[in-house]
């Protein structure tokens, strides 16, 4: 993380996402529409409840010169300049206590006990039932299901 705060103001912001983008993104940092807002160094993430029954993901790398690049998960997002990000960086510049250091989450994760990290997984997997392509990759050898010939049935004919 450089040393050197970035330069961000609300006129960059409206120059990074477009004046009609960067009024909406206003309206939603009024209304609390930023949700669980975290940095890593100078890489701002948070959510963004839009029209979509699920908040957007949003992410923010800021420089010393301002903003270096930015993403969001809704259709217009792609690039970086829609009304979530703007939001997010209105939030940011309203209220950068806020944002708390992401590794705090992760650290905490450790000493969580068994029973609510099963409790933690199966909802991510309820949520996003996507993810279930991860466990084979993380599952323990003795966990893997059985591969192979030996793994069809008994009235196969071989």
């Amino acid at each position: 993380m450089s040393s050197v705060e970035p330069s961000l103001d609300a006129r960059a912001v409206q120059q990074w996402v477009g004046p009609n983008a960067f009024k909406r993104g206003q309206w939603y940092q009024r209304q609390g529409r930023v949700l669980h807002p975290r940095r890593e160094g100078w890489r701002l993430k948070a959510w963004c409840q839009g029209q979509a029954r699920e908040p957007y993901r949003v992410e923010v790398r800021l420089t010393p010169a301002g903003i270096g690049e930015a993403w969001c998960t809704c259709p217009a997002g792609r690039d970086g300049r829609c009304k979530h990000v703007a939001a997010v960086l209105l939030h940011w510049l309203a209220h950068p206590g806020q944002f708390r250091p992401a590794s705090v989450y992760r650290q905490s994760l450790a000493r969580w006990p068994r029973e609510h990290l099963l409790r933690l997984v199966r909802a991510m997997l309820a949520r996003h039932p996507d993810l279930e392509d991860l466990l084979p990759l993380y599952a323990p050898p003795s966990a893997r299901p059985p591969q192979g010939p030996s793994s069809r049935g008994a009235g196969d004919d071989g």
